[in-house]
């Protein structure tokens, strides 16, 4: 079970980056601006957080298993509709389709009915390091094509053929929770208003960060726009507090045994983007025209995350062992300043490749180490029958996050890039890099937030 859940994360992984080096071609062919290729990333992690809790939800009453099948089913769709787009709007689509998935929380669900807590530990190491080689192939594979000249519509089939693989994997081996025998006779009604306004404040928010540069940081639009969606969230967990069905279970959110677990995910998503897209872009930068940079081909600048891929099997082999002995508040702890440390290592050395080598290396083992002990710390906690609701607020941490960190590096490049070669200027990375590490600062306030007397070292049987 865990070897089929890994499988369908690393696929996810690969589908999600392998497009990435190729959106320099689709927004040739189709002629997009760089903001709009920003929303064609910022789609599919916004439609994600906004579909999550439903979904979750909706596993947890009707069924993981048969949820999950449906979330595989729409992301074939979702690349299908990608791989045909004639423009921008079809495009959109297919991407927002692409990332209403729900894997990792109905996962959650199935394995907090299956698993012991030492052996759900084992499983979610092995998930995060299916995690760190998807992130690897999937930047090979896109700057592979690139190479080979094939066309960015090549990289949306393929992802759909991995994802159809991935799903007949889940038909042969997945297993199922006991959701439908937990709720026979029991009401299944779903109050979604709340996650309805969840979705607009978060898009509301990433409107108004990308555009911050384009109207000025302080202009009265972006303050609409930010504003209006903080507010917008605000009102969506207040609804939610009220509801008679809540899709989020509010005052389990906020504890000292759960919402520093949440919080570890905002200091993965948002310095993540930056991760992937400051270190892709400077491995491919020129530096015969710019003076800076190592202009590597995408082929061989993918390559450069290999030491994240073997830190990520490593740190996935060895954090689940270590929690069992060492309290989850000390392991992200560490992992966070690990992460933090990371980042101001890149600002300071990342114009040497074997430096920006060392800091891919000790990034993948921070990032796999939080992922890892962050997710057993929300399944232990999880209420039995609530499993992938309770993780469903993880994942919609983790996109909206990761949507706000996209929508950063948006402005950043905005503000910096050179307006006659249309290539972001020096300034963008050393800038990008040191937000990263204030971003990863958060991981360790969440672990000195994290209660005491929460400790993963007895094995409990659900």
């Amino acid at each position: 079970m865990a070897i089929t859940f890994s499988l369908l994360q690393m696929l996810n992984e690969v589908g999600a980056m392998m497009a990435i080096p190729m959106y320099g071609a689709m927004s040739a062919e189709l002629g997009l601006t760089p903001n709009q290729v920003s929303w064609v990333l910022l789609t599919t992690t916004l439609a994600g957080a906004a579909s999550i809790a439903i979904l979750s939800k909706a596993g947890d009453l009707f069924g993981h298993r048969r949820l999950m099948i449906w979330c595989v089913l729409g992301i074939v769709v979702g690349y299908v509709v990608s791989a045909l787009a004639p423009n921008f709007a079809v495009l959109i689509v297919g991407r927002a389709l692409t990332g209403i998935m729900a894997g990792q929380a109905l996962c959650v669900g199935i394995m907090n009915d299956r698993l012991t807590e030492l052996d759900r530990r084992k499983a979610i190491g092995i998930i995060g390091g299916g995690q760190a080689i998807g992130v690897f192939i999937g930047f090979a594979l896109g700057g592979l094509m690139i190479v080979l000249g094939a066309s960015w519509r090549t990289a949306f089939w393929i992802g759909a053929i991995l994802t159809v693989v991935s799903l007949v994997a889940f038909l042969a081996w997945g297993s199922d929770s006991d959701a439908v025998k937990r709720n026979v006779g029991a009401s299944r009604r779903m109050d979604v208003l709340g996650v309805l306004l969840m979705g607009l404040g978060l898009t509301a928010l990433c409107i108004g960060i990308s555009q911050s540069t384009v109207w000025g940081v302080t202009s009265g639009r972006t303050l609409a726009w930010v504003l209006g969606g903080v507010a917008l969230l605000a009102i969506s967990l207040w609804w939610e507090s009220r509801a008679r069905e809540p899709l989020l279970d509010i005052s389990q959110l906020f504890t000292r045994r759960l919402l520093p677990a949440y919080a570890v995910f905002v200091a993965m998503g948002i310095p993540g983007m930056l991760f992937f897209n400051l270190v892709m872009g400077y491995a491919q930068t020129p530096a015969a025209v710019t003076g800076y940079g190592f202009g590597l081909n995408p082929l061989v600048a993918g390559f450069v995350f290999i030491p994240m891929t073997v830190a990520g099997i490593v740190a996935a082999r060895v954090v689940p062992h270590l929690l069992h002995t060492v309290a989850p508040r000390t392991v992200i702890i560490a992992a966070g300043l690990a992460q933090a440390l990371t980042f101001v290592w890149l600002w300071a050395m990342h114009e040497q490749l074997w430096a920006a080598l060392v800091g891919v290396l000790v990034y993948g083992l921070a990032y796999t180490a939080l992922f890892t002990t962050a997710i057993s710390v929300i399944a232990a906690e999880a209420v039995v029958g609530k499993g992938a609701g309770t993780a469903s607020v993880y994942v919609a941490i983790a996109l909206s996050a990761s949507s706000i960190g996209t929508a950063i590096y948006s402005a950043i490049v905005g503000k910096y890039t050179d307006p006659t070669t249309n290539i972001p200027v020096a300034a963008t990375y050393d800038v990008g890099f040191l937000v990263a590490a204030g971003a990863s600062l958060v991981a360790v306030l969440a672990g000195l937030w994290l209660s005491k007397k929460l400790n993963l070292t007895e094995v409990v049987v659900h």
